[in-house]
């Protein structure tokens, strides 16, 4: 896997593209379709949903807009979810604080994810977590452990990065030391939240340490080498290079080298794609593709292996659908957090992903954004895997 920056990355094999203007498509009421995608990698932790439902879950939003999507500004995308995840990280903070290992695993979904380092673990049930803890998390007495005896935590910050109607991204951070007062470390953590099945939990976790004198320490790498590979990606959609986005040797334009063949990566699947969110959008059944009844999973374990798969991108769909009700679709450009990293150490770093899209005249069509785990194994650097992606502003709603 490389990229997962949302409807640029998603392909489709089966929507046929019909000839007719955007405008007049609402008039007439679109087009249906499905997905495909072709993922290249095995997937590991079974995943259950409830996509069979026909009916949306959640009722279409007040003052949301023909053609537009459920963005940030309504609050079925933050109320809830960003209440109950603010909630979930200072439950788990809290155990932490106090070495409450089953304290800990009560605020987590299973099967759960867990990056300490560059690769994750995997935990299929609470009894495995209690058995066999994270090294970072284990105060039980036995077995590895990261944790200084004695040791104590201060809360320093936590953040909200994205949030949908099923879930959010959020980070922590903490400072760890000794009992007479030494600082060991700063720690740095990234959280997915979701509902699933109606029960709000951490589905996986990725920390990352700066020992005392380590930390502010600068990683320029980490940032040039996301923003270079995101920025060729995302060009090749304005310059209509389909055979480039169809090629996933060359990273869909990213021209980013794949992390060696073994290495395994985890995401969290929010379970409503991009091009699936435009294009319900497009049929005005925007809320169409957001599940929560009957979902087991949302977390996808992966290894990289020597298979990069196909990719049908479908880029007459995509220009057709990517304007929404502004106007033509024209290119699409990064987003312009600086910096995209969030945190970041020698090998691993927490990134903002996302893009802006414009019309051909250059006004502003929509707003995604996401939160990935990027390491450097083998030499480089490479996309390990996505925590969340979301619709965070879509100007089809923002008419005068």
């Amino acid at each position: 896997m490389t990229f997962e920056h949302g409807l640029e990355k998603a392909g489709s094999n089966d929507v046929d593209q019909l000839d007719i203007g955007r405008r007049e498509f609402f008039r007439n009421g679109g087009a249906a379709g499905i997905m495909g995608v072709a993922l290249g990698t095995g997937l590991i932790v079974p995943m259950g949903s409830a996509m069979a439902q026909t009916g949306p879950e959640f009722p279409k939003p007040k003052g949301l807009l023909p053609g537009g999507q459920s963005d940030s500004r309504f609050p079925v995308s933050f109320a809830e979810p960003v209440t109950e995840g603010l909630r979930l990280v200072i439950e788990y903070f809290t155990a932490l604080n106090q070495r409450d290992v089953a304290g800990i695993a009560k605020t987590l979904h299973f099967p759960f994810a867990i990056y300490e380092n560059i690769e994750p673990l995997v935990y299929q049930s609470e009894a495995e977590f209690l058995r066999n803890p994270p090294p970072t998390l284990n105060a039980t007495g036995s077995g590895p452990t990261h944790i200084s005896p004695h040791s104590y935590d201060l809360l320093e910050s936590v953040n909200v990065h994205l949030y949908c109607p099923v879930g959010g991204v959020f980070s922590l951070g903490f400072t760890r030391y000794k009992p007479e007062a030494d600082k060991l470390f700063d720690c740095e953590g990234i959280y997915a939240v979701t509902n699933n099945d109606g029960r709000w939990a951490i589905e996986m976790v990725s920390t990352i340490i700066h020992e005392r004198g380590f930390e502010g320490d600068p990683h320029p790498d980490a940032e040039t080498t996301a923003r270079l590979a995101s920025e060729g990606y995302l060009a090749a959609f304005g310059y209509r290079d389909e055979t480039l986005l169809d090629d996933r040797t060359k990273g869909r334009g990213s021209f980013e080298e794949r992390l060696p063949i073994g290495t395994r990566t985890a995401s969290v699947d929010f379970g409503y794609g991009p091009r699936d969110r435009t294009r319900n959008a497009r049929n005005n059944d925007p809320m169409k593709g957001w599940k929560v009844a009957g979902v087991k999973s949302r977390l996808r374990v992966s290894n990289v292996t020597a298979d990069v798969g196909e990719q049908q991108t479908n880029l007459k769909e995509f220009v057709e659908l990517a304007g929404g009700t502004v106007g033509d679709y024209g290119y699409t450009r990064i987003n312009e957090h600086r910096p995209l990293v969030l945190h970041a150490t020698h090998d691993k770093a927490h990134v903002l992903g996302g893009y802006t899209r414009f019309t051909t005249d250059s006004r502003f069509i929509s707003e995604t954004r996401s939160v990935g785990i990027r390491v450097r194994k083998g030499g480089h650097w490479g996309s390990s895997g996505g925590i969340g992606q979301v619709t965070h502003h879509d100007a089809s709603n923002s008419k005068a």
